[in-house]
């Protein structure tokens, strides 16, 4: 009689192979991977095409969430960043999870025993630039002059006083990351002086609340690229050390600034101003008082997005599971429990 042996979720015949010779013999098997993630037609086909023959794609746009369970038993990967409620309790036989984004802040609390992995750098260019593109425009008055138009409202040299020019700025970029990298080496392309900061970075030049505290009264703009981990980081005491006529912009997440605080500032006249790509809340609520300030930006959390972004998805995905599946350290690993 046959004897069989188990080989994740499938039982094989020794005859076929044994443990000894495992990865010789996966080429021959069908992996199970989890697709919670939406591509149109032609990256799915751009994604089935670098992937082996030995895998086997299962895309959200083919289940429901009462499917998802079951699947997910099934798979080996898991790719994206499904609902917290469809997750609270991760099979063995997952292995491998491969985010969709940067940020994982609300995994932190599931316990998973396989490897994880976000998508490192790959957006740092695109929010790199939203920030500054619009840290850049609140200078040159672009919002105002937008309004202008709708309104056909000229105003020319009126505008003059309240226009500034980029380079002149003293900068603190909170974070030191590859966000923070880029963005640092734009703006002293501009001709910006630049600190950094971080608890342990060495290239920081900032490493506790302390110093920063010391240095806003003289900085002229800060941007804000930390991770979800530091709650109202961004605080009253925060606010009330900046430059009186200062611009507050932010990429970080959304928790990490006091909204509440940072509404009070914008409407006494302290600050100059605020670009933000993330807010509290998301969706912002249409009570927002944002909404309606003058003195605001809003880009609606569109710092990573372009274009071609479910190309460079597709890129980190492949590199991947390629890794994982020929038993290579994979890129960008990641601990939940960080959560960042």
């Amino acid at each position: 009689m046959e004897q069989y042996f188990k080989l994740g979720m499938l039982c094989v015949p020794r005859s076929f192979t044994s443990p000894a010779t495992l990865h010789q013999d996966l080429n021959q098997l069908k992996m199970k991977i989890l697709m919670y993630v939406d591509f149109d037609e032609k990256y799915q086909k751009e994604l089935e095409k670098q992937l082996p023959d030995k895998t086997e794609i299962i895309y959200k746009s083919e289940i429901s969430d009462s499917e998802f369970g079951n699947l997910l038993k099934e798979s080996e990967i898991l790719v994206g960043n499904p609902p917290v409620k469809l997750l609270k309790e991760l099979p063995a036989s997952l292995k491998f999870w491969q985010l969709e984004n940067v940020g994982f802040e609300q995994y932190k609390d599931i316990d998973f025993k396989g490897k994880v992995a976000n998508v490192g750098d790959m957006s740092a260019v695109p929010v790199a630039e939203t920030i500054i593109s619009g840290v850049l425009a609140f200078y040159r008055g672009v919002h105002s002059m937008v309004r202008n138009q709708l309104e056909k409202k000229w105003v020319a040299e009126k505008a003059e006083p309240s226009l500034h020019i980029l380079g002149e700025k003293q900068v603190i970029i909170l974070g030191s990351g590859a966000i923070a990298e880029h963005a640092k080496k734009v703006l002293k392309a501009f001709g910006c002086k630049v600190k950094t900061t971080a608890k342990s970075d060495p290239d920081a030049e900032i490493h506790s609340f302390k110093e920063l505290l010391k240095e806003l009264p003289e900085t002229d703009l800060v941007i804000n690229t930390l991770p979800g981990n530091l709650d109202d980081y961004v605080s009253a005491e925060f606010f009330d050390a900046m430059k009186e006529g200062s611009l507050y912009a932010s990429v970080g997440r959304g928790n990490t600034t006091d909204e509440e605080e940072m509404i009070k500032t914008l409407k006494s006249g302290r600050l100059l101003g605020a670009v933000l790509d993330v807010t509290e809340v998301e969706p912002l609520p249409k009570s927002s008082k944002l909404w309606t300030m003058d003195n605001v930006i809003l880009t609606q959390h569109t710092g990573a997005a372009h274009k071609d972004r479910d190309r460079d998805k597709i890129e980190v995905f492949v590199n991947n599971i390629k890794k994982y599946l020929n038993g290579k350290k994979i890129e960008d690993e990641v601990k939940l429990t960080d959560g960042y």
